[in-house]
């Protein structure tokens, strides 16, 4: 039996949009247990910050900051647990790094930079999204990689790059020195061909990218080891390995998220809120890209069929744009959920799709605007800002579910709200009441415990199903049930 096998404890490297985390995992008497080791914030940094020539709206991630994060957390991981076995990386989607000769290119730009809406009608010209929906099952958002790869044809880095990697697989390389492609992320890119399961090869001919993408790998598939001098500074064995997860935060999430039943839809709700079924096969249908829905890969084979609407971006970046407008006289997101709550049910909603809301800024300025434009009156505090957003977002989570769930042929008896919103009892009731069915909330981890998850059962001897991972995160997480009160139902 392996080491882990027998019950020694992983490490789960798991990046959001707006932080990132270290996390130690372990089976204890049955049940999963997660500790917290290091927690850190990320986020958008102008462009400029490190390309003093760059535009000044150009926006970028500091993965240099981000990997002295990661090991500095790992450093105190294994000085709290030297017996670590494996370690597994998760992050957003989409980003990548480029590489010549092992060493990036310039910074990692981020999905939120202008210049990618600009590249849209560019690649359009040569591939339609009915074409395009046919091979990738992707909802149009014009950060899609394949948008940003478009972008990226006006600047020379592509042409001199030897290699792309999506964010957690270039976060593998700099671990073990192995460039692999984990494929649920790589099925976020616009680039996998959903019929065949490989890269679209028009799509890797059309953007140069012949040579440069590396082998795909399953979640559960081992990278490799970590480099030795890695392994010395980390206080690790080199014989650590690094496990391949579902790379994609959403993937990892909703491979935890504890469904409890076939006909369960799920709300993996952070920075966005990915809305949405399991189903086995992809549905590229016309009605399903006319109407925004996703087509992303999942652990075993599954399809994750969903539709990616603003989560809590539309309430943390509404607290960021408040506070630097009055800096000494700083609000909390706690206390405004609080008079939300008291406060009537606003009579005119937003849509959180909208393209208005992509950008960071003036949210609230935005949203006011909407809610005058759709015939309403706008929002005379902030809690009524709040209360507008948590009020749109139920509606959206509620309807979407809906309109995902018949797609397979089934409406939903129940929605798993997982991840950080799952906290918010406002945003969950009401999207019960919306529903007119139970919203299950928690894990709050949910992204961490299906990268543990992955990891222990790709160095554990048993043969974990889909079905066994849930069970055993049902088994070891408290779940709050919340039951439709008043009524709005979107069946």
């Amino acid at each position: 039996m392996s080491k882990a096998g027998s019950g020694a404890p992983v490490a789960a490297i798991d990046l959001g949009a707006t932080s990132g985390r270290v996390m130690i995992g372990e089976m204890a008497q049955g049940k999963l247990e997660l500790r917290l080791v290091h927690r850190f914030a990320n986020g958008a940094h102008p462009l400029q910050t490190f390309e003093a020539s760059a535009s000044s709206e150009a926006l970028a991630w500091d993965l240099d900051q981000l990997w002295t994060e990661i090991r500095h957390g790992l450093r105190l991981a294994f000085a709290q647990c030297p017996q670590i076995a494996s370690i597994g990386v998760d992050s957003w989607a989409v980003d990548y790094a480029l590489l010549q000769n092992d060493q990036r290119l310039g910074q990692v730009r981020h999905y939120r930079d202008p210049r990618n809406e600009r590249a849209v009608a560019a690649l359009e010209e040569k591939f339609g999204r009915e074409e395009l929906y046919t091979r990738h099952g992707l909802q149009y958002l014009p950060f899609n990689t394949i948008y940003q790869l478009q972008a990226e044809l006006a600047d020379s880095r592509l042409s001199q790059s030897d290699t792309l990697l999506l964010v957690p697989d270039y976060i593998n390389w700099l671990l073990t020195g192995q460039a692999r492609s984990e494929w649920t992320n790589v099925s976020t890119t616009g680039m996998l061909d959903q019929t065949t399961g490989t890269w679209n090869a028009e799509l890797v001919e059309y953007f140069q990218l012949d040579g440069k993408l590396p082998p795909l790998i399953q979640p559960g598939e081992q990278v490799g080891t970590l480099r030795a001098e890695l392994a010395a500074e980390l206080g690790a064995s080199s014989e650590v390995q690094v496990i391949a997860v579902a790379s994609h935060d959403t993937a990892s999430a909703v491979a935890a998220a504890p469904l409890s039943s076939s006909r369960s839809a799920y709300v993996s709700c952070g920075t966005w809120g990915l809305v949405g079924v399991e189903l086995s096969t992809p549905v590229l249908t016309e009605e399903a890209r006319i109407t925004g829905f996703t087509n992303e890969l999942g652990i075993d084979s599954t399809v994750r069929f969903l539709k990616n609407v603003t989560g809590t971006w539309l309430l943390s970046e509404s607290i960021n744009y408040w506070n630097a407008q009055e800096p000494g006289n700083e609000v909390s997101l706690a206390e405004l959920l609080a008079e939300a709550e008291q406060l009537p049910e606003p009579k005119v909603l937003i849509d959180p799709q909208d393209e208005r809301y992509l950008s960071p800024g003036d949210l609230p300025v935005r949203v006011s605007e909407a809610v005058v434009a759709a015939g309403g009156t706008a929002p005379a505090s902030k809690a009524e800002v709040v209360r507008v957003a948590i009020e749109s977002l139920a509606e959206s989570f509620a309807q979407q579910s809906f309109a995902a769930a018949r797609f397979a042929g089934f409406e939903p008896d129940s929605i798993h709200m997982v991840g950080g919103g799952s906290q918010g009892q406002l945003l969950c009731q009401r999207t019960a009441d919306r529903a007119g069915v139970p919203v299950i909330a928690g894990p709050v981890e949910c992204t961490a415990l299906g990268n543990v998850l992955v990891q222990l059962r790709a160095v554990d001897t048993a043969s974990w199903e889909t079905g066994k991972l849930r069970e055993m995160v049902r088994n070891s997480i408290s779940l709050t049930h919340y039951q439709p009160e008043k009524v709005n139902s979107v069946a």
